[in-house]
């Protein structure tokens, strides 16, 4: 039943949110596919107390908004989440899909 009422919150919301919501869904589960353990992805409500902090703090002003490896700071889909988490995982010797490790 959790599932199904889920199911019919996510169809009340206007397709915009519906598909930013699906693109994200997807990219997290090709992360967790590509990377494991070695990506850990954290999802901040930007509606709740926690969520208003960092938008506050960071000064965030279009969502999503993707920080990685602690450094790097990537605004909505314009920029490439994928390749940031490869760059970050390059610094601090992770490895990469599709590539030998030394």
């Amino acid at each position: 039943m959790g599932k199904e009422v889920h199911r019919q919150e996510i169809n009340e919301y206007p397709e915009e949110i519906k598909a930013d919501y699906l693109r994200l869904s997807d990219w997290i589960r090709n992360m967790r596919r590509s990377y494991g353990q070695q990506v850990v992805v954290r999802l901040v409500d930007p509606q709740s107390l926690g969520g208003i902090w960092k938008v506050l703090r960071h000064r965030i002003r279009r969502f999503p908004t993707f920080f990685v490896g602690g450094t790097e700071r990537i605004v909505g889909w314009e920029g490439d989440p994928d390749a940031a988490v490869q760059r970050a995982l390059s610094r601090i010797g992770g490895a990469i899909p599709g590539e030998a490790r030394a």
